[in-house]
């Protein structure tokens, strides 16, 4: 236990830990200032006033210069890797960034960790509504504020570009409070872990399952189905999802860039659900759209003179295609994972695939050829083969696909490579705090490229049984955990997330450069639960099953509206816009309306994964240690 204490020091309030002091808080004219503890290393910080106002900064000031700084899912440490728009440093043109409570995965919340070896934080309490602040000061230090009324400046980040600052306004009152947090650094960029498990049992509550597992497979076949697409050359492929077209008035297929291996449109993925399906249930049609997907890529998006290379994106009949789209490492890496899976139950089915193998083996061995002895792959190549751009975690997702190919060969090549890989990207997280450039349509630090880290360190420590994987999986668990909502945002009674009763618990944002929230954490229910079954640490099922039922929600029965637009049934919002970024036709705080393939696709492969469904079922029953 820790001797933390907060004195009065002339005109100062200080938080000691005994020997050294971690922060420094100006007494204030006209206030009284206490400090209420929480647990050890938390307080609550009250600010009563001699009379109203519509305006306060609640702020400490560091007593050690700072040495990391993290604003969760918004700047990790200033930022900057990449090129996308971007809060960049702690201020703009010598004005410090203030970001709206609500773009912060913990409400309102700034963390420094120090040189003396500490860490502070300060934080909203649930349901309030300031602003925060994380900026240098004259003396070096780093100040952490507070700010009511909600605002956000001196400008602030939309979606892919600036919008002006927004400053909102409160009835005057006279009392403010915020949470004060601290600890020991033990291991440095990454202490925030403790910040967070504080903040997942203060904030957290339990989680009703949205939708019952069994309806959402059935909804979701049907939305497979709708969007499987043949086109005039013989070419078969899923749609990437539906757009609504106010011409029409009705929700349909997407018009351009139609189709995709993974990332977004997921075609292998879909037609494997299909294939389950037909093992399943007997489902003659789903086999029959499954087959004619999966037999028609391999035959249809070969690159000529450049062995293994795939086209992995169309604009519709691959004979038509002429748009230059580059071959990124997330579509090579899902699209020959899911390959080696399709001929695995083609097997199952008694129509064997065995050139589903070849095709899976083709886009290994093309990266595997060109991995730099660093480790790294590429982030994508051309269609003659040359990288299109280097840098980037991405590089990841290529490793599960590596390391199936080791599984099947039994060649020590695939598994070194998988291992020289991981070593490299995990490297990257440890160094910086952050992984970086999976999200792709950014160029950014960010939350995807995290995901294959995550898979890869399960798959490693089942194929070697290497301790140190479990660690290191649990290290880009919490890195994860980062981008992650700890807690329901109350949004004003007229937006549309209010009216929908949207929890934002569990669910977690994309990039530095894309602050909106999405479904991609279902890619890592699955290794949160499994860090469960093998540390039986319990926040780990807890946070895993949060993202399961933040991610399962609005998923249509086929009479769902939402804005005056029925959503047909299986579909699903790519994203929520759950802070002042969005598409410049809705209003803040919305659903994105763009129903797309890959949330469905995810949220079946984790069905797939397993015949418990149970917690699926239940959702979050408890919280382990919950304040």
């Amino acid at each position: 236990m820790n001797s933390f204490e907060f004195k009065q020091n002339g005109n100062l309030y200080e938080l000691t830990n005994g020997s050294a002091v971690l922060l420094t808080i100006p007494m204030a004219d006209g206030a009284a200032d206490t400090f209420e503890k929480i647990e050890d290393g938390a307080w609550k910080w009250t600010r009563k006033l001699s009379a109203p106002t519509d305006n306060m900064r609640l702020e400490f000031d560091t007593a050690s210069v700072p040495k990391y700084t993290m604003v969760p899912a918004v700047n990790y440490n200033g930022n900057g890797w990449g090129d996308s728009e971007e809060y960049v440093g702690d201020s703009f043109e010598g004005t410090p960034w203030t970001y709206e409570w609500h773009r912060v995965m913990i409400p309102a919340c700034t963390y420094t960790e120090m040189e003396n070896s500490f860490a502070v934080a300060l934080m909203a309490v649930q349901d309030d509504t300031p602003s925060c602040s994380l900026y240098k000061v004259e003396s070096g230090m780093e100040r952490h504020a507070l700010v009511w009324p909600e605002q956000a400046g001196p400008k602030m980040l939309g979606r892919h570009e600036w919008k002006e600052a927004y400053m909102g306004s409160m009835e005057p009152r006279d009392t403010f409070e915020g949470i004060i947090f601290a600890c020991p650094v033990e291991i440095e960029r990454h202490q925030v872990r403790t910040l967070l498990d504080f903040a997942w049992r203060f904030y957290g509550h339990t989680l009703p399952a949205p939708m019952q597992p069994e309806d959402m497979w059935r909804y979701s076949i049907a939305f497979m189905k709708s969007l499987w697409t043949k086109e005039k050359d013989g070419f078969v492929a899923f749609n990437r999802g539906l757009q609504w077209y106010n011409s029409s008035c009705f929700y349909a297929k997407r018009d351009q860039i139609k189709y995709e291996l993974g990332w977004v449109g997921q075609s292998a993925s879909a037609s494997n659900t299909l294939l389950y399906e037909y093992l399943r249930t007997g489902d003659e049609d789903a086999y029959s759209k499954a087959s004619q997907c999966l037999d028609a890529w391999p035959k249809y998006t070969k690159l000529e003179g450049v062995e293994g290379l795939v086209q992995i994106k169309f604009d519709g009949a691959p004979i038509d295609q002429t748009r230059d789209i580059p071959v990124d490492a997330c579509n090579l890496g899902q699209g020959a994972v899911q390959y080696f899976l399709a001929a695995d139950l083609m097997e199952k089915c008694g129509t064997p695939r065995p050139e589903y193998i070849d095709y899976a083996m083709g886009m290994v061995n093309f990266v595997v050829s060109r991995q730099l002895e660093s480790g790294e792959f590429a982030k994508s190549w051309n269609k003659d083969g040359s990288v299109r751009q280097q840098n980037g975690t991405i590089g990841a997702f290529l490793i599960p696909a590596v390391l199936e190919a080791y599984k099947r060969t039994n060649d020590k090549k695939y598994l070194d490579s998988a291992t020289k890989a991981f070593d490299c990207y995990y490297k990257e997280l440890a160094d910086n705090g952050f992984t970086t450039a999976g999200a792709l349509d950014t160029y950014c630090i960010d939350k995807e490229s995290s995901s294959p880290l995550l898979e890869a360190a399960l798959a490693l420590y089942d194929v070697t049984k290497d301790e140190k994987y479990v660690s290191c999986a649990e290290d880009v668990a919490w890195y994860i955990s980062t981008w992650m909502m700890h807690y329901t945002a109350k949004y004003p009674a007229e937006t549309t997330l209010a009216k929908i009763g949207y929890d934002t618990l569990g669910i977690t944002a994309v990039s530095t450069g894309h602050n909106a929230v999405d479904q991609y954490c279902l890619r890592d229910v699955k290794g949160f639960l499994k860090l469960y079954d093998i540390t039986g640490k319990k926040q780990w099922q807890e946070r895993g099953t949060a993202l399961w039922c933040a991610a399962s929600q609005l998923i249509s029965d086929g009479t769902l509206c939402i804005r005056g637009k029925v959503r047909p049934a299986g579909s699903q919002d790519e994203a929520v816009f759950q802070t002042r970024w969005g598409r410049p036709t809705l209003p803040p705080f919305n659903p994105s309306e763009w129903l797309v393939m890959w949330p469905c696709a995810f949220r079946m492969e984790t069905l797939r994964a397993t015949d418990d469904w149970s917690v699926f079922k239940r959702g979050v029953d408890e919280i382990e240690g919950k304040i």
